[in-house]
């Protein structure tokens, strides 16, 4: 969601559609969320695509316990706005097709959808730009088990399919989102005026009333938005990145051979300056006509 934003208040960022996947919570409850933060933000003008359910491999091990009930920590009204029909695949497919060299995908997710988009057509990695995961965690401890990240951890098959398939590709993983953090009495922290601070300050209010005192979050996707707009805060390190997927015990682990391979390694990041940033870009108002009534405040509720 905080990520989300960013991308909607920067000016340089067209965000085209999201798709949607399994992972932090059932498809039924991302898609869900999808549609109802871009109500709350005014942007219904985003369509939304249904992507995978299941992984190519199992299923998926949901976040509920992390991200509380229905996979977001703050209840938002519902919306009668469906997703698109058709599916998440076909859409990636048929826009990178339509428009060769331009298309930037961002997977704040486990990394099905692109997968399945690769399996179908393998030539449309000739034609995205450029492609920045969420994920990993190359030189650090994970957070699911001590060698894997969540993302990755959920569907290491298509992690593995993606991250080999020679597509330009920036990591970003634990490396550089551990270090950036906030925590419950953090006065800097989404306390402006503008809805994407409203709605960033309910939703990590209610992560923490949902973790022990002391506890902090970590927002991990904004920093996949800032590998985008800000890169001179970060640090990459080029690669040829393997994920385990035969070991149980490693299942999910992502090995990096640096000095060569298609994928850009995000390694380290100035931790302040990355806060700074995030809390910026959610302060913007957001660009679109849409916005330039007054700030209504929308309606929610805290989990407890």
């Amino acid at each position: 969601a905080i990520a989300l934003m960013m991308a909607l208040n920067h000016p340089g960022m067209d965000v085209l559609a999201l798709t949607t996947v399994g992972g932090n919570g059932a498809l039924r409850h991302t898609t869900r969320n999808a549609l109802a933060i871009l109500e709350q933000v005014g942007r219904g003008d985003v369509p939304v695509f249904k992507g995978a359910s299941r992984p190519l491999v199992g299923r998926f091990s949901y976040g509920y316990n992390f991200h509380g009930p229905g996979a977001m920590t703050a209840r938002l009204p519902p919306t009668a706005r469906p997703p698109q029909p058709g599916s998440a695949y076909d859409y990636i497919s048929e826009t990178a097709r339509q428009r060769p060299g331009e298309l930037t995908l961002i997977a704040l997710g486990p990394l099905t959808n692109i997968a399945r988009v690769i399996r179908r057509d393998p030539g449309v990695v000739e034609h995205l730009k450029r492609l920045v995961v969420m994920g990993g965690a190359v030189e650090t401890p994970g957070n699911v088990t001590p060698y894997a990240e969540f993302n990755i951890y959920n569907d290491p098959e298509a992690a593995q399919l993606v991250l080999s398939s020679g597509l330009p590709i920036t990591l970003v993983g634990l490396d550089v989102c551990d270090p950036v953090f906030v925590v419950s009495d953090d006065d800097r922290w989404a306390r402006g005026g503008s809805r994407a601070e409203h709605l960033a300050r309910r939703l990590t209010d209610g992560w923490f009333a949902l973790h022990d005192e002391g506890a902090r979050y970590t927002p991990c996707d904004a920093m996949a938005i800032l590998a985008i707009t800000n890169p001179e805060l970060m640090s990459f390190r080029q690669a040829a990145v393997h994920v385990e997927t035969e070991d149980p015990d490693r299942r999910g682990q992502t090995v990096a051979q640096y000095g060569r391979g298609s994928v850009q390694v995000a390694a380290d990041i100035r931790a302040d300056a990355a806060m700074d940033a995030t809390r910026k870009m959610l302060g913007e108002v957001l660009r679109h006509p849409s916005q330039d009534r007054a700030v209504d405040r929308p309606a929610w509720r805290v989990l407890p």
